[in-house]
């Protein structure tokens, strides 16, 4: 039956017939049009792959790159293309495996199609959209060929790209087909099956047990070396396909201490010796790894101790903090609170060291505070205030307890608004950085090992005040507190009550209003330590 020759120009979808020949052969070739003119035909570069016709696809070149018309070419390939919904983003999809490219994204994801495993393929050039149309470059279009298709990809001359027939022995695509692992006196011996002469081999075993194969210009038979079954020495199998190497990665059992590569002088394979230890020195290795997890449990246990607390009184000197009705200074009121949960402490849970930010009417600058915990070592850091609306005297009334994160409400906003204002009092408010949700994302990015903790704390301590005081419970909230950003360890703002309220005001200015308070924040810090440290033993570390 007589071949024919298409041609897919860049601007016109419609094949051409051309000529019939006796090899057939698929062009893809690539023109200028950056500077909206046609290069002459004889320099363009091509991309050749026999198939049952000869099929010309003209390309471009945009920004100095050669590249070709991405849905046309990759039809022509044997393949068929797929837009993704929601993303800009396209599915080729391949005999064995479906590859997902992304606009302007320097990876590819390829899919094997039996199995769903997954790799990255690294693309010199990102797909791009030009004209309503997708691109891709020609060295782009080489990477992914690689990748999924069982015929040889190659460069014939500086500007041709081919791809030889793919009805052609699967088996002669790939120089290395297969592995097969058998055990031995000393250790295990893993042939690496090999279908031609391999290039350049390079071996390194890790201390971590995972070994790494790489082989240049070669290609693998990904199905083939995935479907390996692990056991004996070979716990995984992982392989990632480059268009100039391929790398075998392979996780090898804990008593495998060396990995040798030789060349088979009487095939192609590779040999490679995995060495395992004698019983009695893999007994003696146990113990010693043993005994170091012992020790690196009783550092992470100590580590996360639950040893020193910081009480941070807001407010202070300069800065009085909100005025109740009867002229109350917030100021006062939460240095008051804080020594009496601090003498607390110092008497219920005395191997707890206590830390103030300050222990007299003093200013502190609002980043000193998280940055003074973060000196001492602290493991929880309970920032206390009182709240106030502008009406006053008014019904609102009751404590609240807040998290670093974004204001959900417009009471959230207006509280945390209303605790930041301090830094008009600072010489220096270039360090404040503005907390935007971008700046959120970075703060609670940061403190996302502590938020657990801090959640915990304020749920348990919001139970603990709601039990043993009069005031009413007004929940765990969250908002934006410049106070809490910086803290390296779990972190609370607690409102006690509003200075705006005859009745919160005058239970917070007497002692017995304040030792109230103290003692339940104690009380919530007492089961709060049962619950945390119990997390740390059981390997959590604040995780």
């Amino acid at each position: 039956m007589a071949q024919r020759t298409k041609e897919i120009p860049t601007a016109d979808p419609a094949w051409r017939s051309r000529r019939r020949t006796a090899l057939a052969v698929l062009i893809i070739a690539a023109v200028s049009t950056a500077s909206a003119t046609f290069a002459p035909s004889d320099s363009l570069p091509r991309f050749i792959a026999i198939t049952h016709d000869t099929t010309i696809v003209r390309g471009a070149i945009l920004d100095g790159v050669p590249v070709v018309p991405l849905r046309e070419a990759v039809e022509a390939a044997g393949a068929s293309v797929a837009p993704i919904d929601s993303l800009a983003a396209l599915d080729l999809r391949f005999r064995t495996h479906h590859v997902r490219l992304i606009e302007r994204n320097p990876f590819a994801v390829v899919f094997v199609r039996a199995t769903g495993e997954a790799d990255l393929v690294q693309l010199p050039a990102p797909s791009r959209t030009y004209g309503g149309r997708a691109y891709l470059s020609l060295r782009s279009l080489e990477a992914v060929l690689r990748g999924v298709t069982n015929a040889p990809v190659r460069w014939d001359g500086e500007h041709t790209l081919v791809l030889e027939d793919s009805t052609a022995d699967p088996a002669s695509a790939f120089e290395i087909t297969g592995l097969h692992v058998e055990q031995r006196l000393n250790g295990y011996l893993m042939t690496v099956r090999a279908s031609r002469p391999l290039g350049t081999v390079e071996s390194w075993l890790k201390p971590d047990g995972w070994l790494f194969l790489t082989v240049e210009n070669a290609r693998a038979d990904t199905v083939a070396l995935r479907s390996v079954r692990a056991g004996g020495a070979i716990r995984q199998v992982l392989v990632f396909q480059s268009a100039t190497s391929v790398q075998i990665t392979l996780k090898v059992a804990p008593d495998v201490e060396a990995a040798e590569v030789l060349k088979d002088p009487n095939s192609n394979d590779l040999l490679v010796n995995l060495r395992t230890r004698s019983a009695s020195t893999q007994q003696d290795l146990e113990r010693r790894r043993q005994a170091m997890k012992e020790r690196e449990d009783a550092e992470r246990r100590s580590r996360w101790k639950l040893d020193v607390v910081v009480i941070d009184p807001g407010h202070g000197g300069k800065d009085p903090g909100t005025i109740g009705v009867r002229g109350t200074y917030e100021k006062n009121i939460v240095l008051g609170i804080g020594l009496k949960l601090g003498e607390l402490i110092k008497k219920h849970m005395p191997d707890v060291k206590v830390v103030y930010t300050r222990s007299t009417d003093k200013f502190v600058e609002l980043y000193r505070r998280t940055q003074m915990a973060n000196e001492a070592g602290g493991k929880l850091f309970i920032s206390i205030h009182c709240n106030a609306i502008e009406k006053k005297p008014s019904r609102t009334n009751g404590f609240e307890i807040y998290l670093l994160r974004p204001g959900r409400t417009d009471d959230a906003v207006r509280v945390a608004a209303l605790e930041n204002a301090v830094i008009e009092l600072e010489s220096d408010r270039s360090r404040y950085k503005a907390l935007t949700e971008e700046e959120f994302i970075l703060v609670t990015m940061a403190q996302a090992a502590y938020m657990k903790h801090s959640e915990r704390f304020a749920e348990i301590t919001a139970r603990a005040l709601d039990d043993h005081t009069t005031l009413r419970n007004g929940g765990v909230k969250q908002a934006g507190f410049y106070v809490l950003v910086g803290a390296s360890m779990p972190n609370v703002l607690v409102e006690t009550g509003y200075l705006s309220n005859v009745k919160d005001e005058a239970f917070l200015r007497s002692q017995t209003g304040q030792q109230q308070v103290a003692e339940a924040i104690l009380k919530g810090l007492q089961s709060y330590r049962t619950v945390y440290e119990r997390d740390v033993n059981e390997g959590m570390g604040g995780r």
